[in-house]
């Protein structure tokens, strides 16, 4: 794990890009109009779309920090495919034809996790990072807690962005208490809704939100189909599953 440390004012997380470039495009615009200090990237930086090159160069020169995805890991480590379903392992080896070695260096030197700032950074669960667990639920959120220390934890892989409270009787997000937080998913939304999900955290006014941005989904799908990907990973751009 890398331990970091630095003054963040407003920080903008983003996760789960999957090479959807005309997301990541209008993501990046948001954030700057928002003024945010300082990217930090949850993973998954390719997969499923169209444009791994363009989305991991992007991601190399906006975000501060970076750690590893599985379908990041699925790149270099045969045993991370065994549970991809047929259309993510079709657009995994499509994705290993259009990567240089210099790209390829870049995911295989990504860490598991990122503490900086009180706060941990992680594509999936902090128990077992490289299990690739799924966290679904405040429950399943609470049962975490014990693995880690950091005040604040940050973590994508479900594509369905949640705040949840880790200490008892608490509701709403409170920068006192202990909080597991999924920022969503920029490329591929699974919660209902197409557009692009990142969260925004203000450590001085002391606040976190979830914004929505929308991007051109057509052009993103049009490129899926193009590059002969499965219709599936385009047609569920649009609907946001």
């Amino acid at each position: 794990m890398i331990a970091t440390q630095g003054l963040i004012v407003r920080l903008a997380i983003i996760s789960d890009i999957h090479a959807n470039l005309e997301a990541l495009q209008q993501v990046l615009e948001d954030i700057r109009r928002q003024q945010a200090d300082r990217i930090v990237c949850l993973g998954d930086i390719v997969g499923y779309g169209a444009d791994p090159v363009a989305c991991i160069e992007l991601v190399r020169e906006q975000a501060s920090m970076c750690v590893l995805g599985n379908h990041d890991a699925a790149l270099f480590t045969d045993s991370q495919r065994a549970y991809f379903n047929p259309h993510a392992l079709e657009a995994v080896r499509w994705t290993a034809e259009q990567l240089g070695a210099d790209h390829r260096d870049y995911l295989r030197g990504l860490p598991y996790r990122i503490s900086s700032d009180h706060m941990l950074f992680l594509h999936a669960t902090p128990r077992a990072p490289e299990e690739w667990d799924y966290i679904f639920s405040g429950m399943e959120a609470r049962m975490q807690a014990r693995h880690f220390y950091e005040r604040l934890c940050f973590i994508g892989h479900s594509h369905i962005p949640g705040v949840y409270p880790l200490d008892a009787d608490v509701v709403e997000y409170d920068p006192e208490h202990r909080f597991m937080i999924n920022v969503g998913s920029v490329g591929q939304p699974r919660d209902g809704n197409w557009r692009s999900s990142y969260g925004l955290l203000d450590t001085v006014a002391g606040s976190y939100e979830n914004r929505r941005v929308e991007y051109d989904v057509e052009a993103a799908a049009a490129k899926i189909i193009a590059n002969k990907l499965p219709s599936r990973l385009a047609e569920r751009l649009k609907v946001g599953l």
